[in-house]
């Protein structure tokens, strides 16, 4: 009798419209039942929410912190004091000494200049006075100009004659991450000769998703874990950028954090930062007490004396652990969070059980379905598989065959987007499992085989009902799941 009630509760669940999610009725189980299917529960209750929003993240330079040495004269290089790549330096170091016929020639016009000047400073002329003292100025500017500083022209004033080289240095303390200069070189104005690196602090770059964006903001605290390194790093998020990738539907976000007293944050480096958003206190349940058919979302409540009642709920925001419940539920309710899958299907063959003896007590015992065969309505034509609205598609989950069994099989998803054409070029992924203790969670990968159809291989060790996780993938969007069940004959 009872798998004549299963067998008409499975045609009126194929009979239903695509998408419609069959009635449910509260349920009994005795304390044998409930722990041969690993019955738990868990308790609604407010408590502080955060939302975790995680990215893979390059480590890059800190732009404030590079300099470039560069020269406003050419001439040739005599002497090199930093002669190689990664070589540190600090502020004001000697990079190089530098031959320049022209600064040199400078440097002579300057104190000739000096000398007229001082020659003519008792002059009744007064033109002449400040003629002089104009020269005096201009040959002084132009050797500020071409980076000799002040103790280097009181050197020149003091020996009254022209240095031969003159000293180039370090604008900044840091390394030295590139040179392009060789002792004797000429070099030429506006030529690079070293970049130089301050790695005290560096900035780490993360692509935040579109639809996460708004939980992110200048001066949130952050994780850095590098998995080479033991401990992670706190930073900071500095910048987020105001436009958007077209392709992937995120947008850069900076962070900034100081480097260790080793330099172990090197540039290039990648690694995972984690953003931790708290989201107030909200009435929260366990993740896996939410059963979501996509239209319409049911938790199943603990009446008391084994009752478990089903119950439609409005959940709002998901994390890794838990859902927000807006509206269905009160704090300090239980609820079941294992063996949904069982008890949502034994609440539905209640429910057709109810329907086949309200049936009869109106006359319809003897009405047969002809032609409502299982395996001609779940087959090629997919007319009878469950389709659901997932983000912007529609997806429906059925086996090749018609009907799954025990063993492998041949389980098909059919992708389609809003307007009902089929979506190619997508990457479909399959994780399967018996809510039961025990089992295991299985994976398989889809292959596309035409017309929005992809097809993976799902092996079934028992029949029952099984729950089936879809994810699909495509370029420039973020990836969508949806949870589907699937009854597996015996």
């Amino acid at each position: 009798m009872r798998t004549t009630l299963l067998a008409i509760a499975l045609v009126v669940a194929l009979c239903a419209p695509a998408g419609a999610d069959l009635a449910r009725t509260p349920i009994q189980l005795d304390a044998g039942q409930r722990e041969a299917i690993g019955l738990t529960f868990g308790t609604a209750e407010r408590r502080p929410v955060e939302k975790t929003i995680r990215a893979a993240a390059r480590l890059d330079y800190d732009e404030r912190k590079l300099a470039q040495v560069t020269l406003k004269v050419g001439g040739w290089v005599e002497e090199l004091y930093v002669d190689y790549t990664g070589q540190p330096v600090r502020r004001g170091d000697r990079l190089l000494a530098l031959y320049s016929p022209e600064l040199l020639t400078a440097q002579r016009e300057y104190l000739l200049a000096r000398e007229t000047a001082r020659r003519l400073a008792g002059s009744n002329v007064e033109e002449a006075r400040a003629s002089a003292d104009a020269m005096l100025r201009a040959s002084r500017e132009r050797l500020l100009l071409w980076d000799l500083n002040d103790q280097e022209l009181r050197a020149i004033e003091q020996t009254g004659a022209g240095k031969r080289t003159v000293v180039i240095h370090a604008p900044i303390g840091g390394v030295a991450i590139e040179k392009n200069v060789v002792r004797g070189q000429r070099v030429e104005p506006g030529m690079t000769l070293y970049r130089i690196a301050d790695l005290s602090t560096v900035w780490a770059y993360g692509d935040v998703y579109e639809y996460e964006l708004p939980y992110v903001h200048a001066g949130q605290e952050a994780r850095l874990t590098i998995g080479a390194l033991p401990e992670p790093f706190t930073a900071r998020v500095a910048w987020v950028s105001p436009v958007l990738d077209p392709k992937t539907r995120t947008a850069r976000v900076r962070f900034e954090l100081p480097n260790t007293a080793n330099g172990d944050l090197r540039p290039e480096t990648y690694g995972t930062v984690e953003l931790r958003v708290p989201l107030g206190e909200r009435l929260v349940v366990p993740r896996t007490a939410v059963l979501d058919s996509g239209e319409r979302q049911t938790v199943f409540v603990d009446a008391g004396d084994g009752r478990l009642v089903p119950r439609d709920v409005v959940a709002g925001g998901r994390t890794d652990d838990w859902v927000e419940v807006r509206d269905g539920l009160a704090a300090g309710e239980r609820v079941v969070t294992s063996a949904n899958f069982l008890v949502d299907s034994e609440s539905k063959l209640r429910a057709a059980e109810s329907m086949i003896g309200m049936m009869g007590a109106l006359g319809m015992g003897q009405v047969q379905m002809e032609g409502a065969h299982p395996m001609e309505m779940q087959g090629g034509g997919t007319g009878g598989a469950e389709e659901k609205a997932v983000g912007d598609l529609r997806v429906a989950v059925f086996p090749a065959a018609g009907t799954a069994t025990v063993g492998a099989n041949a389980i098909r998803i059919r992708v389609r987007d809003a307007a009902g054409n089929p979506v190619t070029g997508a990457s479909v992924g399959l994780t399967y499992t018996m809510d039961m203790p025990g089992m295991t969670i299985e994976q398989a990968r889809g292959r596309e085989i035409g017309d929005g159809i992809y097809e993976a291989t799902a092996a079934f060790a028992m029949g029952g009902p099984w729950g089936l996780v879809v994810e699909i993938t495509r370029a420039g969007k973020p990836p969508v799941r949806e949870k589907f069940t699937l009854r597996v004959a015996s």
